[in-house]
Parts: structure tokens; sequence; C-alpha cells
């Protein structure tokens, strides 16, 4: 038997042509790419249909399935009187690893224990759907089946908007409202908080990213976490000495035997010491519970058809798969390349959730190729009957219960705390991004400049380029760099060149510190509005451009480059709030540029050189910091090292000037909670500025000894030096005192003892 799609969705797939299928999946994968930091999955944009009976007969399976395994955890990590049948397999449950005799008693406050549940399934050559695997210790499946929808919408969006299918948001507001009413504690509203780890799946850190973002939870890590008296906090920025903010409810995404060092055993991911008997004292509910590992014994989910009728007294609906399954067929594009749609098997990962009354499954899923083709994602589609209306997206389904309203004081006091790693990650992304434009933007005017260079003739000339192309090395710190290459070398300057801008394993390259701001810009995927994922798309496929053939010069290229920091800067700008986290990431900016601009001051003019030179030199600074209009409305004159010098250090209304950088940034510092009483924050920033209030330019270029010699250094070299040592100290001591606990997490456990 095959899965038979709609004949409108069928000739919707006709109508977009092989061509038109073939964009679509490139599409898809490429917006898809942006979002994951891997490989391009293969996409397929003909999604897998389920109409309103298969689906009725599905959902009532999994929420059958859902209940009987929370019936199951209850007995097994409560009075365990299954074990006392002859159904169970005692001993392999006893014996599992899984089994987490310490989380034995742990209440729990709603009526079901479960919160998700990922089941995959399959449908027999008969019509029958069969299980081959939960995953109930961690779930997952919520974010990957979001951005399959977002991405297929958006790349074949007739074949999208002409299908009557149920909507995913819908489920997702009322999963965040159930959570929302069951976390409320003393007539507040409670916080929920997603912790993670740090995976080396790329595509399971996205999953998790993207559904803490749904739930509006924001992501943790067991460092942001503490425990005391019984009580789960997290760790705010700022004094360890300040309680934190409670924590009512903890989503974890990560395995259970990871989470406690002192009840669970040692960890490498270091845990939260204490969590369990938090977690027993009840003033912290964890989802799913300690120990739902246990529920993935394979020789429990052989047992679970005997099982429900001795529990439920009915049959299980959604029985195991037995060895050999043949499986239906799902239409799908060629993983040969054909141009005609042919039928591959499928399996299909679907989530159940809690909510107030129960148990609800998402109306999509993914589904992934089962056959010796490439591994292929599918989104799965839900259909409307015909006799149902099509709800509006976000508008809940007919006969659909209207959620709990929520006053704005409680939507207002549920509002998440910002956390060490959040508050790191958020100093970083501003450091990363700054560092991304700064390097572009002196690449491509040390090129430009290099490239009128190379037409002259003469000393002059020959030593501008010098100082320009060491000063990228200097800036870049990607030592040796120029100042180790043969610059007469047309291979080796091109080579380094092409290292700078695409190798991204060289700390201090284009490509490096692109790397790192897309890592940190995903793991902020819950504060970041949706807006920069199209811009993070365009700046990888600009980047990737710069180390191929494309015809299309350098130049261009950074061009580009900075054109989507400039695009992502004012995305940032207008939808990030004015709270704790914009003043860190503006502080991260400002340190950041501060230091590249006092980096490349210090290259370029830390000696004298030629006037003609020192002509060329200035004029590539004042390319690089934008200044040479206000340059040239303010002396009237050609660009000279001392009056650029002064313009950049005294220049309050430069946006690139050192002066407005130390400006914006003394604002940002006065915001930032218990700063005043702080002398490791305060006195590097009132030394930074006396040390630059007191510059003189003219003072600053002249040559030591008095000799202006080409090649005297300057007093510019020790005074930089300085400043930029004052600098790294405000770096310092501002992550020490938001992002970095005084103690670390214990990862010794009772064996240990």
């Amino acid at each position: 038997m095959t899965s038979t799609p709609p004949q409108a969705l069928v000739d919707e797939l006709a109508a977009l042509g092989p061509r038109g299928r073939h964009r679509a999946a490139a599409s898809a994968a490429s917006m898809f790419a942006a979002d994951v930091p891997t490989s391009a999955p293969v996409v397929d944009p003909v999604p897998a249909i389920l109409d309103a009976e298969d689906w009725s007969q599905l959902s009532a399976g999994l929420v059958q399935r859902m209940r009987l395994l929370d019936t199951l955890h209850a007995d097994l990590y409560g009075p365990r009187t299954v074990l006392g049948a002859d159904i169970a397999p005692v001993a392999q449950l006893l014996q599992d690893p899984a089994y987490l005799r310490t989380a034995t008693g742990i209440p729990s406050r709603g009526s079901h224990s479960l919160f998700a549940l990922t089941t995959t399934v399959a449908r027999t050559a008969d019509g029958s759907w069969v299980v081959l695997e939960d995953a109930v210790d961690v779930p997952d499946g919520a974010g990957t089946t979001l951005e399959l929808r977002r991405v297929l919408s958006r790349c074949a969006p007739s074949l999208y908007r002409s299908t009557p299918l149920r909507r995913l948001h819908p489920f997702f507001d009322t999963i965040r409202t159930s959570l929302h009413q069951r976390t409320r504690s003393e007539g507040r509203a409670g916080r929920t908080v997603v912790l993670t780890e740090d995976s080396e799946d790329p595509m399971r850190g996205f999953d998790h990213s993207w559904l803490a973002n749904l739930l509006g939870a924001p992501l943790v890590s067991v460092g942001d976490l503490r425990t005391g008296s019984g009580t789960l906090t997290l760790r705010l920025p700022g004094l360890d000495s300040d309680p934190g903010d409670a924590v009512d409810a903890l989503l974890r995404l990560v395995p259970s035997r990871l989470l406690d060092p002192l009840d669970l055993g040692p960890t490498p991911l270091g845990g939260v010491t204490g969590l369990v008997e938090a977690a027993r004292c009840g003033d912290v509910e964890i989802f799913n519970p300690l120990g739902a590992g246990l529920l993935e014994n394979p020789d429990l989910r052989a047992a679970l058809p005997d099982l429900c009728r001795q529990l439920f007294h009915e049959d299980l609906l959604l029985r195991p798969a037995e060895p050999g399954l043949e499986q239906a067929g799902w239409l799908s594009m060629d993983p040969a390349g054909g141009d005609e749609l042919i039928e591959r098997p499928l399996v299909l990962r679907l989530l159940v959730m809690g909510t107030e009354d129960g148990y609800e499954v998402l109306p999509g899923g993914v589904g992934i190729t089962a056959d010796d083709g490439p591994e292929t994602l599918k989104d799965v589609w839900v259909t409307v009957p015909e006799t149902s209306a099509v709800p509006a997206e976000g508008e809940p389904e007919p006969g659909a219960a209207d959620p709990a309203p929520t006053t704005a004081r409680g939507v207002l006091t549920a509002y998440p705390a910002m956390t060490r790693s959040i508050g790191s990650d958020l100093f970083w992304f501003g450091r990363y991004l700054e560092r991304v434009d700064s390097t572009a933007r002196l690449l491509r005017a040390v090129l430009d400049t290099v490239n009128d260079l190379d037409t002259e003739r003469g000393p002059g000339a020959r030593t501008a380029q010098t100082v320009l192309l060491g000063a990228v090395t200097d800036v870049t710190t990607t030592y040796p760099g120029f100042r180790g290459l043969d610059l007469d070398s047309h291979e080796a300057v091109s080579g380094e060149i092409e290292s700078l801008l695409t190798s991204r394993g060289r700390p201090g390259t284009l490509a490096q510190s692109y790397a790192a701001l897309t890592h940190t810009t995903r793991t902020l995927r819950d504060l970041i509005s949706d807006d920069i994922w199209p811009v993070i798309a365009r700046m990888n496929q600009r980047l990737r451009a710069l180390g191929g053939q494309d015809t299309q010069p350098v130049e261009q290229r950074l061009t580009d480059i900075v054109d989507g920091c400039l695009t992502l800067s004012g995305a940032v700008a207008d939808s990030m709030p004015r709270n704790l986290g914009w003043d860190l990431t503006e502080a991260g900016r400002k340190i950041e540029r501060t230091m590249g601009l006092l980096a490349l001051l210090r290259a370029v003019l830390g000696h004298r050189r030629t006037r003609a030179a020192e002509a060329r030199i200035a004029g590539a600074v004042a390319l690089v910091t934008e200044s040479g209009a206000s340059y040239r409305r303010a002396y009237h004159a050609a660009i000279q090292p001392e009056l650029l010098l002064e313009l950049l250090l005294t220049d309050t209304t430069l946006p690139r000037s050192i002066a407005f950088q130390l400006e914006r940034l003394g604002l940002a510092l006065d915001r930032l909670p218990d700063v005043a009483p702080s002398p490791e924050l305060r006195a590097p920033l009132i030394a930074l500025r006396s040390r630059l209030g007191g510059w003189e330019a003219r003072e600053l270029l002249r040559p030591l000894g008095g000799e202006a010699a080409d090649g005297a250094p300057t007093a510019l070299l020790e005074e930089v030096d300085a400043a930029m040592d004052t600098l790294r100290e405000l770096a310092t001591a501002l992550e020490n005192r938001f992002f970095h606990p005084s103690e670390s997490t214990s990862r010794w456990g009772i064996d240990d003892v």
C-alpha cells in the first residue's frame, strides 16, 4: 500500500514542474543550512501528507502511548507494582543503567509527570502504523518540525497556500499557556527554564534552541543554575551573593544521568549539585522527570501491548514494529536527480506534549527517508477535513477550548531573567559582530589602496604597501602573516589574502570570526529577531564565494560582507529590548571597536615614514574609519597623520572615533546593575579616559630621540600598548563580574567520597 496524497496536491506538484521542484529543494536546503552550522541537509519539498482520518487514528495511538508510559513511570518510580506481575521484563528493567533509583518518590505537581514524548512511527504496506522507537529522556523534533514548515512555506509558497493543512503555532500557544498555569506558585507566575548542553550534533542544538524560543523560556546551561536549601535558582550576572531568581520548572534537554553529580554520580557535564534534592523537596519540577530514559528500554517496548491490557484493559493502538517490516511508499523526489516523482519508504518523528487536561499531538512532524538512498528530510502535513474551515494562522481550531486568560502582571513577572551564559553570549555577539565588520573593512581598504599603489613606482608607494599589509597582520593577530612573507611574491601575498578570507581554523581570520559570530548568534535564538536569519544566510553565501572561483572581485565580496554587518546591526538595533542584554552587547561592540582602532593606529602610525608614504597610509586609515568626509569638513586640507589622529581621538560625533566609543561604553556601563560601587569596573574606564584625554596628536607622532628618520618609532607605540592593556583589564573585569561564577561546579560524585 502507498500513501496517496490528495489530488489537489498532486496537481500542484505537477504545476511546479521538475525544474521548479529542484529549485525548491535547493532553496530549502540553503535556507535550512543558514540556520544550522553543518552541511546542508537534503530537504524534499514534497511533503508527507496525512489526511484527517489517518491523523485521527495516529494521534489517538500516540496519546494512548503517552498515557501508558506516564503510568509506567509513576509506578516504576513509586510503588513498583508492575514489577510483581509476570508481564514486565523485570530483570532487564532492574539492570538498565537508565533506572535511577535515587529518583524514586519525587513528587509531581500535575495530574501527569511526563511532559513530552517523541515517537518514531512507520506505515506498513497494509496501511497500519507501528512504532520503531520512543525518545522519552530527551524528546526532540519540535524545532526541526517548525523550521521545515517555515522553509517549505517560503521556497514553495504556492504549494503551501493551496493546501488546507493544520498550522503548528496554535499547538505551541496551548502548550505555553498550560506550562504557565502549571508552574504558577503562590499567586505569581512561575519561571520555566530550558536546560541544554553543548551538543556535538548541530541539528540537535538547533532543535533545542527553537523549542525554548517556542515556549518563551530562556536557554540555560548547568553553570547558570545553583541549588540551596532545596531550591533551584538562576545565577544572575553580577555578584554571587545575589540570591538569584527561583526556578519553578526545569525543562531538561540533557540526559538524566548527567544532571546531578551528588546523587547520580560523576558526569563530564558537571551537573547541578543538589538538583535531585531540590526536585524531591517539590520546589522545582523537572520535565521530563528524572529517570524517564528507563521507558526507552527495548524489552519494555515489546511488552507494552500486554501491559496496556493489564493497566488500561484496552488494546495498544500502536504496536511495536516486527522484524522484516515492509513499509509503505511515500511520494518523493528522485534521489538520483530524475525529473519524475517516485515512492520512498519513510519514518515519521512525531511529538506529544502535556497540557492541563491531558496530552496533545503536534499536527506535523519530521519525515526521514528510510531506504538506501541519501537521507532526506520531509515536512509532515496534516490536512483539514473538507467539511471543516481552515483555521487561520495563530487562531484556535474549531471546538478548541479557549486558553485561560493571562493578566499583564502575570506575563511581566514571568519575563525570564538574564543568566550568566546568556549575558556572556550577548557580550561576545557584540564583539564578534564588530570583529567581522572591522576585519572586512580593513581588508577592503587595504586591498583597494595596495591595488592603486601597484601602479606607482618609487620608495613611498613601496613603503605604504608594506605598512598597510603589515597592519592587517597586526590588527587581526594572524602572525606571522604578511610580516613573514616576501611581498614581491604575488603568489605569496595572494595565498595569505585567501587564508585571511577563508581559513576557519586560523584565529583572527575573517572566516574564523564569522564562524564564531554565527555560533554565538544561534545560542541567542530565543532573544534575537527571526529577521536576522536571512541576513546570516546571505553573508554565509558571500563568505563561501570568497574562496571559490567566482569572477566577482574580492573587494566587492568584502563590500557585501560589510553590507551584511550593517543590515545585521540594524536588525538587532530595531528588535532588541533596551535592557541588560542590550547594554552587554553594546559594551562588547564598543570594547572591540576601540581595541581595533588602537591596534590600527599603532600599526600604521607607530613609526614615522616619508611624507609621501604617510599621505597614502593616512588615506587608507580614513577609508577604514569612514572619517574622510568629517576630516575634509573640519580641516579643508589634504589628509595629514597628525590631523587625522586628532580627529579620531577627540571627535565625539564620529561613530568610528575613539572618543565616540568611550562615551558610549561609559553610558552602557552606567546602566549595568551594581556597577557604581565596583572599582574593578570603574577604575579601568576612568584610567583609560584620563590617559586618552592627555594625548596630543603631534606629541604622540613625534619621533623618539628627536630624529625623524624613515622608520623611527614614535611615542604612540608605548601609549597605545598601555591603553590596550587597560582596555583588556576592563573587558576581563566585566567578564569576571557578570559571566564567570567565582566557584566551579563540583564534578565529584558518590564514588569519590
